[in-house]
């Protein structure tokens, strides 16, 4: 039995690299029809689901492998894990908490992102602090940590961690970003304006990045420079009532009070509100998210290891 379910998985895996899913999913169908207990063939077929974008068939079929099969770990993780990815964390997070003893990084960092979004601080940090005792250089959690005490304010606490994980990581965008907040919010523009800045350089196309550049060298009396990071958002985003409003600020700064008047007329006949001097920061509060156009949220495969990796990235469900 057992080298025949081997020539099987050896099939399903020949179609898969030959891009040929459907094939794959009949050779593994066939697999949990002879042996409705083989975990690992469940795991495959979610994993080829989830990659067709197939995420209720994903769900579908996990729910029916643990009910056949019972608490698996990584039957669970997975599960877990795919509820997490689509943004359903509080049918992650039952899943996730039965994984605790398993001591697995990626659980316990994902919990913590739960955690935080929930505002259970202390939670949060706990479990990144979990994952640090074992590993201090584990790929993601001082910037979680340090986004943790970004949303708790604690600026110097945030920025240390934050630099932790870009000497570890310097390409995390994440980070960077987070970092670039917790300066600015400390009121620290230079640092602040440093690290928007090679955001930007990084991506072209990231509207807060430039917007906030404009802000903040508005607030640091260089007006001339603000106006070209402003214009690059505004190409971005022309609709943009934030970018209009500090842009018709800095006309009026310079003296150009007809530009700046006919910018808060228009704002004003369109009936834009902004909500506060920070909502290109948004992704620091909690229940908003950040919009950057998609150029820099990241698309990563929703499987994390032990079927695969030890992170998780969170995406939706597509209707």
């Amino acid at each position: 039995m057992a080298s025949s379910v081997i020539g099987l998985l050896d099939e399903a895996a020949g179609f898969l690299s030959d891009e040929k899913p459907l094939h794959a999913i009949q050779i593994l169908r066939k697999i949990i029809s002879s042996d409705p207990a083989y975990s690992d063939a469940y795991l495959k077929l979610a994993e080829i689901y989830v990659g067709m974008h197939q995420y209720e068939a994903a769900e579908k079929l996990l729910s029916e492998a643990l009910s056949k099969i019972g608490d698996d770990h990584k039957l669970v993780y997975a599960l877990g894990s795919l509820y997490y990815n689509l943004g359903e964390l509080e049918k992650a997070l039952p899943l996730l908490r039965m994984l605790n003893s398993w001591h697995n990084p990626g659980v316990h960092l994902a919990l913590a992102t739960i955690f935080l979004e929930q505002e259970e601080f202390s939670g949060a940090v706990s479990e990144v602090k979990r994952v640090l005792r074992v590993d201090a250089k584990f790929p993601d959690a001082n910037g979680i940590l340090g986004r943790i005490f970004l949303r708790q304010k604690d600026f110097p606490n945030a920025i240390k961690y934050l630099q932790r994980e870009l000497a570890l990581n310097e390409s995390s965008v994440e980070s960077r970003l987070d970092l670039a907040t917790a300066f600015y919010l400390l009121g620290d523009l230079r640092d602040a304006l440093e690290e928007f800045t090679l955001l930007v350089d990084t991506d072209p196309d990231f509207f807060p990045g430039w917007l906030m550049c404009g802000k903040i060298l508005l607030e640091l009396d260089k007006a001339d420079e603000s106006e070209f990071y402003l214009q690059r958002a505004l190409n971005i985003n022309p609709r943009s009532a934030e970018a209009l409003q500090t842009i018709a600020n800095l006309y009026n700064t310079i003296g150009e009070v007809e530009k700046a008047r006919s910018i808060f007329d228009d704002l004003a006949r369109a009936n834009a509100v902004i909500e506060d001097d920070t909502h290109a920061l948004e992704h620091v509060f909690p229940n908003r998210k950040i919009s950057p156009n998609g150029s820099l949220q990241k698309s990563r495969d929703p499987f994390p290891e032990e079927t695969r990796g030890t992170r998780m990235t969170r995406r939706r469900r597509r209707h």
